[in-house]
Parts: structure tokens; sequence; C-alpha cells
């Protein structure tokens, strides 16, 4: 837990554990939303540090910025220096929201309100990341582009704003928590990584399929893991039960031939978790609905194996995943190192799913070498999980 102000927030992950964020806030009406953002970033481990300029303090309170924080607002600059002092103990300048005279001047060389003397402080010094927000005809104004691309050029990371309304609105905090976790955990830049998860399904018929009961909870997990560590990513996912977060992009799949269609493409990464519950079986479609008034007897024939196919076109590190159900800890890992040999695997994860629930998981990870127990909570196991096959 974090204290926030008298309340508590509960951490989320530890990504940011130790990091010190430097908010700039500009006098954009998506200002009201920087509460939320605060507590974002504290969710993860942060200190967060606002600077705000007169035309912010229009819109929201210092106040209430230091409430959220924990920490005093700077609403000027002082004999203190702060653009400075602040800067050199920060590990990275978050401007959110940004407006579009604030860009401006940031990619002229302005130096006029507090942002800005953060901002020309900052750059070169410690990684700059900006969310823009204001109306759709000033963001895609030319010359408000082309202040966006100088930016760019100087090696400053945007969060695109989301288009509604016809406005250019300054996306969730989620969303900009990633790109700022992504900025100091990028031990996977360079990386291709590929995660394939949710379960697959077989249709009877037209309108029924048989599943499982896989939520898709640990895939989701990693792939955000992947996303925050830097990696280049792909995700492949099948019917999921949980939300995915609005910065992972991904491609469905539906029964395991569907999937095979992206083998190809799947065999370009680097590293691919599969912690997929794909079916064993398929069985014959028929046309149409089944009628419910009738006995039926459906033939199952045994699915083709994914990893043994992608073993066959890919060199690189495969991650396979084994679920069992009221097994022994030695059993489990038999049967986990059995599946690694088969499947030539990089490494295999297991668990009993009596061991799993909402939010919670515990595994023991195989590799070449090497073995790990984890418990926990979902992202942390995730990240450990990353961590060790990778």
């Amino acid at each position: 837990m974090v204290k926030k102000g008298g309340e508590e927030l509960k951490l989320k992950t530890s990504f940011l554990d130790g990091k010190r964020i430097i908010l700039g806030v500009t006098g954009s009406i998506s200002a009201v939303e920087t509460v939320k953002l605060i507590h974002e970033l504290r969710r993860n481990g942060a200190e967060v540090f606002p600077v705000m300029t007169e035309s912010a303090k229009l819109i929201i309170s210092p106040y209430t910025l230091e409430y959220a924080s924990g920490n005093p607002v700077v609403d000027r600059l002082t004999g203190n220096i702060e653009h400075v002092s602040l800067v050199d103990e920060s590990d990275l300048l978050l401007i959110a929201p940004a407006t579009a005279n604030t860009i401006s001047k940031m990619a002229h060389g302005i130096d006029d309100t507090t942002v800005t003397s953060f901002f020309t402080n900052s750059l070169g010094s410690i990684p700059v990341v900006v969310a823009p927000a204001m109306h759709k005809n000033m963001y895609s104004n030319p010359i408000i582009m082309r202040n966006i691309e100088v930016l760019k050029s100087y090696g400053v990371t945007f969060v695109e704003p989301v288009m509604e309304e016809g406005k250019a609105k300054i996306p969730d905090a989620e969303r900009i928590v990633a790109e700022v976790i992504r900025k100091l955990n990028g031990t996977l830049y360079g990386k291709k990584v590929c995660i394939v998860g949710g379960s697959s399904f077989e249709y009877m018929d037209d309108v029924r399929i048989i599943t499982n009961t896989s939520t898709g909870e640990t895939s989701i997990a990693l792939a955000t893991v992947c996303y925050y560590m830097g990696a280049d990513l792909s995700l492949f996912l099948g019917m999921v039960r949980t939300k995915v977060p609005p910065f992972l992009k991904y491609e469905r799949f539906t029964n395991v031939n569907s999937l095979f269609s992206h083998i190809e493409e799947i065999a370009k990464n680097d590293i691919v978790f599969v912690p997929a519950a794909l079916s064993d079986f398929t069985t014959e479609k028929r046309d149409g609905k089944i009628p419910s008034d009738s006995r039926i007897t459906l033939q199952l024939e045994p699915a083709q194996k994914f990893l043994v196919s992608l073993r066959k076109r890919f060199g690189g590190k495969i991650v396979g995943f084994k679920a069992e159900y009221g097994v022994s800890k030695e059993e489990l890992k038999m049967r986990a190192a059995k599946r690694m040999d088969d499947y030539s695997l990089d490494a295999v994860v297991a668990n009993d799913l009596r061991d799993v629930r909402e939010g919670w998981t515990r595994v023991i990870v195989l590799r070449r070498g090497g073995e790990l127990e984890i418990e926990g909570d979902k992202l942390e196991v995730a990240k450990r999980i990353v961590e060790f096959v990778s």
C-alpha cells in the first residue's frame, strides 16, 4: 500500500519502485484527469512531483495535486532553481496534458513557463514523455504536427491522443503510465516477443462451440510485462475473459487451425510464450444448428500440436505452459520436464489449477539448467517469469 494524503492506494506493480517522476501540467481542460494519472503512477511505485503552468491553475487547484501526490506543487520558479534541482534528482519528465501552445514552445526552445523551463533542462538529461490534448483541428494543424516531429527527433516520446467528439483527448491514465514504465524498464528493447494466449474453440455447428474455462489472465499479464519491458510485442488471443489493457494491440484466432495460419508470422520473433489453452481435440463442424431435441454423438479427433509445429519452423526461444489438476509438486515438475523434452522447448511454466485464482497464482518455471518457484500477484509473477527465461 502507498500513502496518498491520508488515504492509501493499493500497489499494482513494482515497475516504478524508487522512480521519481516530474508531472508537468499545462492549461488544457484535460488537466482535470491528472489526479487519476498521479494515482496510477503511484500505484506502480513512483513518487510524483507536480509542476503547473499558470493556465493549468485556472483549471485545477495546486492543492488538489499536492493532496494526490503527497508532494508540494511547483507553480513558480524561485531562488531554489527547482527546474534544475528537481530534474537532477528525478528519472523522467511527463508532460500531461500538453497543449498546442506548450508543444510549440518546446519545439522552438521558448522557455517562459514552469513546464517549459523543466523541459529545457530535462531534454538530454532524463527521458521526456508527452501526452497531447487539444481540439482535433489544432492537433492536425501542419505546424503542430511538424513541431511534434521536431520533438520526436530529439528523443521525446509521444503518447497518441484519443480522437473523439472532434477532440484529441488525453489517453487514459493506464495508457500513459504504460509508456512511462516502458521508457524506464527497457530491458527487452530490440527483442521481438510473441505471446499466444486465451482459449481456442472448436465449432460443433454454426452456433455452438467446444472450449475450456481458461480466462486468458496469465497471457494478458505476460503481454503487459513484455510491453512494459520495451519488447516489440505481437499478441494473438483466442477467447479471453479478462480485460485487455488499452495499450496492447492484438490479433484474434478461433480454433487451432486458425492459429496455424499465423505460424510463419509468429516464427519471426525472438521469444514466443504460449500460455494459450489450445484444444486437444477437434470435431467435424455441422452446418446450421443441430436440433436440441435429440441425442447426438460427437466424434473427437486429436488436434495438431501447435508447439511441435512451431519448433519445426522456429529456432528461437519457446516457453510452453503446462497446467495440471490435483498432482503433487514432484509429479508436476516431472510432467513439465517431459513436455520440455518432448516438444524441444527452452522453458516450461507449470502449475496446479488448484493454485490459481483471479489475480493470483503459484507456478514452477523449468528451464535448461535451472528452476524457479514463484507465487503472488499475476503481474509480478509474470515479471519474474519473463526475467528468468529471457
